[in-house]
């Protein structure tokens, strides 16, 4: 009887201890499984990828945000309670169209882009002291605000051909001041100005004849120039044949009738001499046809 109860004591003891082992798998394996949701739920949050042409601000839960540190493109890993704020920091181009009010009340709309780009190496203080929508905060809202400014010194004439350049300048030399707020502008264009149809035509009716009006003064003053060198050149004639007319004797212009006449019998051509046939003595020649 003692020999066979031994076995069956051994088996009853090893079936709770065989129950512990597999409650504690059971128990591992939901461990496991958890664990695998928690990493495949905070995989986002804890590795983030940084892009060409984009730079990164990291805020820490407990100390804030790290102003010292620019992180770069590549591929980051944070814990799960931090965040890394992503910008682009190549230069970007946007448009914005406002309606203005001239010095005469007149409305005018503008429309201007902007080139700009954030200072990389001032990213975490914008970041502080700006945000991500910095466009909207600081560059557009400061656009505006010149552009309200200027435009309501001049007249609708004035927008509408010379003051576009002044007014890019103005804007240029204005929003580089941007550059203590951590932003860099490259370049302002007013791309196109708009005003009422009735101003806009008055205004280009007035520039064509404007620029009839220069090419017909032109003109004038080429003609008044060609008569003035043709009186020029008239006074030269009558001075000209006045000194002449002073300085010729009889003697001389008989002088001249005998050398004319000596050059004129020596020459090859046939011709006839008729002596004394002239006035004053000079003989009179005749023909000239070659032989």
């Amino acid at each position: 009887m003692s020999v066979d109860a031994a076995p069956q004591d051994t088996i009853s003891e090893d079936e709770p201890r065989r129950g512990l082992f597999r409650r504690y798998d059971i128990f591992v394996l939901i461990v496991l499984i958890l664990l695998m949701i928690a990493a495949a739920l905070l995989w986002p949050l804890m590795v983030v990828t940084i892009r060409s042409g984009e730079a990164g601000v990291m805020f820490r839960w407990f100390s804030g945000t790290e102003r010292e540190q620019v992180y770069q493109e590549g591929t980051h890993l944070v814990m799960p309670w931090n965040t890394i704020y992503i910008y682009d920091v190549r230069l970007r181009t946007e448009e914005r169209q406002y309606k203005l009010l001239t010095d005469a009340g007149l409305p005018v709309d503008l429309r201007v882009a902007i080139r700009y780009r954030p200072d990389m190496r001032m990213l975490p203080l914008l970041h502080v002291a700006v945000g991500p929508d910095y466009v909207n905060r600081v560059i557009f809202p400061e656009t505006e605000a010149v552009l309200r400014r200027e435009v309501g010194r001049y007249s609708p004439e004035e927008v509408y051909t010379s003051a576009r350049g002044l007014l890019e300048k103005i804007l240029i030399s204005t929003l580089a001041q941007t550059e203590d707020r951590f932003v860099l502008v490259d370049e302002v264009l007013i791309k196109s100005v708009e005003l009422p149809a009735l101003v806009q035509e008055a205004i280009e009716r007035k520039l064509v004849l404007s620029e009839q009006e220069k090419a017909y003064g032109y003109r004038l003053s080429i003609e008044v120039k060609e008569a003035e060198r043709k009186r020029i050149e008239a006074v030269g004639i009558r001075d000209y044949q006045k000194t002449i007319s002073e300085t010729l004797t009889e003697d001389l212009l008989r002088w001249q009738g005998i050398q004319a006449t000596k050059e004129l019998a020596t020459s090859p051509n046939a011709k006839t001499v008729v002596i004394g046939g002239g006035g004053d003595g000079l003989p009179i020649i005749l023909g000239g046809a070659d032989r």
